[in-house]
């Protein structure tokens, strides 16, 4: 038999229920405590989340520490740090780490900073995003040496964090000399990182994950911002035209080689707009005004009338970008901001 889960009590309610029968109560509780606004409310939530810190349950123990994080309780971070150095649950460390970053102090920093040489692979791998939060202008270094990390996932997570840490030569350099690691996930991420640092070393990486369902379209909008030439504009309009791909993925194909000045580009964004299903429908449409191409101003002028499942809002904020130049795109733009909703809202706002 289903049983629905709980629903989400009131404050009041909350406070109450953090002593609740059951874990999945008691986690409710703590995630509405975790909203409260004002400071009688956070110190009667605070006390409440502390006193479920050693909750039999991990999930009660996970909520509680997102609760205080959320709150940012300074008073709170021994105890939250004492989670992260003798809880014998994994997710329960790795979230108590996510707290302390979340709060940041000193005191979080150089917890962060030792969790970098943890034995525990799922406590190194949060220090590396928490490190990024807490302190990126000491972040990089740190970052850089669990490139070499004996876990994969660990080395995966730093090429991706290096990438938000701005670009800089040593970085670029460790990135491009992963991309020969022997984790297929560290080299999709060292390439992306790559990719988002400008670099075209990561252009060969990024062709062959193309193909790769889960990281097909990430690798698809990499190569668009690379400007690709040659090989790898092919490789994008084969994925462009393939019958088989999913629409999303022809979607950004198209959308890296319209970016790119190729033709081929604008054909495969007007295929994503007349297919008969709606997936990518909406991401075209973004495109096609995120780029100004004028030459489908017609299509998302139909959409207007019938968007066949893409965003009107999306379709409006395009026609938006058309409407001085296309009188086409101001009448239908004008058409949807007579809606009675939040679509004819937004068009009236783009209009004024």
């Amino acid at each position: 038999m289903f049983v629905p889960p709980p629903l989400a009590p009131t404050i009041e309610a909350a406070l109450r229920d953090v002593a609740a029968r059951t874990p999945e109560a008691r986690a409710a509780a703590l995630e509405v405590l975790a909203t409260v606004d004002t400071d009688e409310l956070r110190a009667r939530a605070i006390e409440a989340a502390r006193s479920r810190l050693d909750d039999e349950a991990a999930v009660v123990r996970v909520a509680a520490l997102v609760a205080l994080g959320r709150l940012r309780d300074d008073a709170s971070i021994d105890a939250i740090l004492g989670k992260l150095e003798r809880d014998d649950d994994p997710v329960v460390r790795e979230v108590a780490l996510i707290a302390a970053a979340e709060i940041g102090g000193d005191r979080a920093l150089d917890a962060v900073t030792a969790a970098l040489e943890d034995p525990r692979p799922e406590v190194r791998f949060q220090a590396v995003a928490a490190i990024a939060e807490l302190s990126p202008e000491r972040a990089s270094g740190h970052v850089l040496e669990r490139l070499e990390d004996d876990d994969a996932r660990v080395r995966a997570h730093a090429a991706s964090s290096l990438a938000l840490l701005g670009d800089r030569p040593a970085s670029r350099d460790a990135l491009a000399a992963r991309l020969d690691d022997l984790s297929a996930e560290v080299r999709a991420e060292s390439a992306l990182a790559l990719a988002t640092l400008g670099d075209d070393r990561a252009v060969p990486t990024l062709r062959r994950l193309l193909d790769d369902p889960e990281r097909g379209l990430a690798a698809a909008e990499a190569l668009g911002a690379l400007s690709p030439k040659g090989a790898a504009r092919d490789d994008l309009a084969r994925i462009a035209r393939a019958f088989l791909k999913p629409l999303m993925l022809k979607a950004a194909a198209s959308a890296a080689l319209a970016r790119a000045g190729d033709a081929r580009g604008v054909e495969g964004l007007r295929s994503v707009l007349k297919a008969l299903r709606a997936d990518g429908r909406t991401y075209a449409v973004v495109a096609i005004g995120e780029q100004r191409i004028a030459a489908l101003v017609p299509e998302i002028v139909a959409l207007a009338d019938r968007p066949r499942g893409a965003d009107p809002v999306a379709i409006a904020e395009t026609l938006a970008r058309f409407a001085n130049e296309s009188p086409e795109a101001r009448a239908a733009l004008e058409r949807l901001a007579t809606r009675d909703d939040e679509v004819g809202a937004r068009a009236r706002e783009l209009l004024a």
